[in-house]
C-alpha cells in the first residue's frame, strides 16, 4: 500500500512504514514519515537509512527499526528509541544525551566517541 503526504511518498506492509524516496533523506522527509506512522498507528523503518550529522534530537523512533542505519554525528539528545532495533547502527560520535534506549536492541552497534550521558539503557541489549 502506497501513502503519499505532499511530496512525500511511503509504502507500508501493515506493520512497518517506510519512504520511498531514491534521493538523500532530510531532517524533513524522517519529520513527514514519523508524523505519517503515528497517524497510521504504524511504526517507522529507516532500516539502513543514511542519516549522517542529522539534527533529530527528541523525535520519537520508538519500537522503529533503524538497523544498519548511519547515525554518526546525528543530534540525537532526548530521542525516543524504546523498543527500537539498533542493531548494526553506527552511532560513532552521536550526541545521545538523555536518549532512551530501554528495551532496545543495540547489539554490534558503533558507539565509539557517541555521548551518552544521562541515556536510559534499561533492559537494552548491548
Amino acid at each position: 500500500m502506497s501513502i503519499s503526504a505532499a511530496e512525500v511518498q511511503f509504502k507500508s506492509d501493515g506493520k512497518f512504514i517506510v519512504l520511498v524516496k531514491s534521493k538523500k533523506l532530510t531532517k524533513t522527509d524522517v519529520l513527514a514519515l514519523i508524523k505519517e506512522a503515528q497517524k497510521k498507528n504504524l511504526v517507522v523503518n529507516l532500516s539502513g537509512a543514511m542519516l549522517h550529522g542529522m539534527d533529530l534530537s527528541g523525535l520519537n523512533f520508538a519500537r522503529g527499526n533503524l538497523s544498519n542505519a548511519d547515525l554518526s554525528g546525528a543530534k540525537l539528545s532526548k530521542a525516543n528509541f524504546f523498543n527500537a532495533n539498533l542493531t548494526n547502527t553506527n552511532l560513532m560520535n552521536a550526541d545521545l544525551t538523555e536518549a532512551d534506549f530501554s528495551f532496545a536492541n543495540l547489539l554490534n552497534s558503533k558507539r565509539k566517541d557517541a555521548n551518552m550521558s544521562n541515556a536510559n539503557l534499561f533492559k537494552a541489549n548491548l
